[in-house]
Order: structure tokens, then sequence, then C-alpha cells
């Protein structure tokens, strides 16, 4: 029998290493920052996550190597009903306070599901959820999630887009919270060592880092490129295509872009990604749907400006801190508020408006919330 200083406090079900990606990145910054805190908490991550005929990328592990304070476990196979109970009874042996379900994919709701289904009553189940309507479509998405909905006893969410989503699916207590910004992040470079570390000529840089897919709005981005005029501003677009690249291959061929834009192709280990942030005068997020953005709070970190599309989850950050500026849905208009906002003074003055308003994003106050549910 586990004594109170050994007991777990938070059993913490997500992605973690050796998965890659923001929300493995982001439970290792919630979950150091508890340990840290005297909280105990441990992971429980997969053993198997998407089967590979249903993954778009070309790997769902990292070899990078995360500053880890707790213990992370294999366990949970997705798509082993089998393997759902005996976790479920594992998690009974430990006997948790709470147990944090991490949600972003309805691949999640049936594990989980039958999982919190044979738990102990006495474990408070928290759903912690990063996308609720899936930017694609997901055959049966409604139906599953309501088996996750049946699962947790209260949820939280990591913006007032997703929060929103979520009372009109629930009438359980939905708390809206916010993306935090990540810690255990590379320092901070200047602009000029981060266009040498990239092998960047001496040029203004906006980029696109990240993921590329449909709904991120990529091809509007592109067309942008044709009404600015300026031979000194270049595009970077950096990250992993999760769809054929020939596609926005052929639109920069077509447009005449080749010698405007650059693309790296490939998944981004977090320096690559603070190279790329730290080398552009503006990170542009052009998307067509998002929950929340993990690359805003990167922007913060590294203290980058922002042009973002006008939807809710992605301008209101930006709007409130003043932190960017927002485009109105063509490629003119974002083309237009690109060059105006790569003027000096109202760029440093976003600049400024970030280093003010970063402080209000810490995982500390995240887990106070926490905490007091």
């Amino acid at each position: 029998m586990n004594t109170e200083e050994d007991k777990i406090k938070f059993l913490v079900f997500s992605a973690a290493y050796p998965y890659r990606g923001g929300i493995s990145d982001s439970t290792h910054s919630l979950c150091n920052e508890m340990t840290k805190s005297g909280v105990k908490t441990e992971v429980w991550t997969f053993s198997l996550l998407y089967p590979s005929f249903l993954f778009p990328g070309k790997s769902q592990f990292t070899s990078e190597v995360y500053d880890q304070k707790f213990k992370i476990t294999r366990l949970i196979n997705t798509i082993n009903p089998f393997n759902w109970i005996k976790v479920s009874k594992m998690a009974n042996k430990i006997m948790p306070d709470s147990i944090v379900f991490r949600y972003w994919s309805p691949i999640l709701a049936l594990p989980y599901f039958f999982i919190g289904l044979f738990l102990n009553k006495h474990i408070k189940v928290i759903g912690l959820v990063d996308n609720w309507d899936n930017h694609e479509k997901v055959p049966l998405e409604k139906f599953l999630r309501n088996f996750y909905l049946n699962t947790c006893d209260i949820f939280i969410s990591m913006s007032d887009n997703v929060g929103g989503q979520l009372r009109k699916s629930t009438n359980k207590k939905v708390l809206s919270l916010f993306h935090p910004i990540n810690l255990n992040l590379p320092k901070r470079e200047d602009k000029k060592t981060a266009k040498i570390n990239l092998g960047l000529e001496d040029k203004t840089y906006i980029s696109f880092v990240g993921l590329i897919r449909k709904y991120k709005g990529l091809e509007t981005l592109i067309r942008s490129m044709k009404f600015i005029s300026r031979n000194d501003i270049k595009l970077i677009i950096a990250g992993e295509f999760y769809e054929p690249a020939d596609k926005y291959l052929n639109l920069i061929n077509d447009l005449d872009l080749n010698d405007k834009i650059i693309i790296n192709n490939k998944f981004l280990d977090s320096k690559m990604i603070r190279d790329y942030i730290c080398a552009s005068d503006l990170i542009i997020q052009p998307y067509i749907k998002a929950s929340q953005s993990g690359i805003t709070p990167l922007c913060y970190f590294y203290e980058t400006p922002m042009v973002v599309s006008d939807i809710e989850g992605l301008k209101d950050v930006v709007i409130r801190d003043k932190s960017g500026a927002v485009y109105k849905k063509t490629a003119e208009n974002l083309s237009s508020v690109i060059l105006e906002s790569l003027d000096k003074k109202k760029n440093l003055n976003y600049k400024e408006n970030i280093k003010k308003s970063k402080v209000k994003y810490s995982w500390l106050s995240f887990i106070k919330e926490l905490q007091e549910l």
C-alpha cells in the first residue's frame, strides 16, 4: 500500500516520449512543472497510438532527448480492448487521486471509455481536451466523442474556443484555460545567429512553421507572396508535409515564386523550430480551422510577432495581447497585413507586447487551476 507521500496525485494518459510532436512536448512541460511543485505525477503513454496505415507522417517517434523529472510507462494500445481492461486494473492498483485523459483525436475515445468504465469510482477523471471539432473529417466522430464525454467528470480546454465547443456537447463542468508556454525549450538566439545556423542569407524572412495539413491554409500564404513585390522578403515553409507536397510545389512553380520561397520538408526538432522562429520577423498562421495553436506559445517564448487568420482559437490571444495582426481571408489582404506588420515600429511594438504578456501563460498558473478542481 502506498504511503500518502508516495501516492500519485495525477496519473496522466497522453502522448509522451518517445512520441514526437506538440502534445508530447507540452505533456512533458506540464508533468515536469507538477513534479517540481511537489505534486507526484506519472505518465502512461501508448505502446501503440496510431496504426501505421492511419499515420500520414514518416515516423511517430523522436530521438530527441527530453528533460524528464517524472516516470513514463508505455502501456496503452488504442486498438486492443483486452489491453484497456488490463490498464484499468493497473490504475486501480495504484489508486491515484486523479486521472487525466488527454484528448485530441477520436481514436482515443473508446480506449479512454473502457479504461474509465472499470476504474474505481473514487478516482476523479479529468478530461484535458486539445481538439474537439476535428480539423479534418473523421467518420463517426460525434458518436465516438460521446463515449469520452461519458468517461470524464470534468473537462479542461486550452482555449475559450474549445471550451465553447465542449459546452455545446455536455452539461458537465468545463474550465477554459490557455495553452501554456513550455519552459524546457532551447534558449532564444538573436536573428543573425539563427540565420547562420540555418544557412540563410541576410534577408527578411516570414515563416510558416509546423506540420503541413490542408486545414492550415498554406495555399493562401503562398498566393499572398505574388502580391509582395519587395525582393528582400522571403517566405520559409518549414515542416513535414502530411499531404502531397506536389500540390504546393506546382502552385509555387505556376506563380513563378521559386526565388521567393524556401521549403524544408522535414519534421523539425526543437532547435530547428527555435532557429526558424528566431530568424523570422513574422510567423504566419493562415489556418482555415483551429482549436488553439501550439505555435503561438512558441512565438511568445522566442518573442516573434505573428500574423494569423481571422478565426476563433487563433485570433483571440493575438488581439487581446496585441502581439501581432489578423488578416481577412484573401491572399491579397494577407500580403497587405504582412507588409504592414514588417514596419519596424509596428513590429517592435508587437515584440514589446509579447514580452509584457508572456508571463500570463505559465504552466504554474495552469497547474494551480488543475489542482483546485
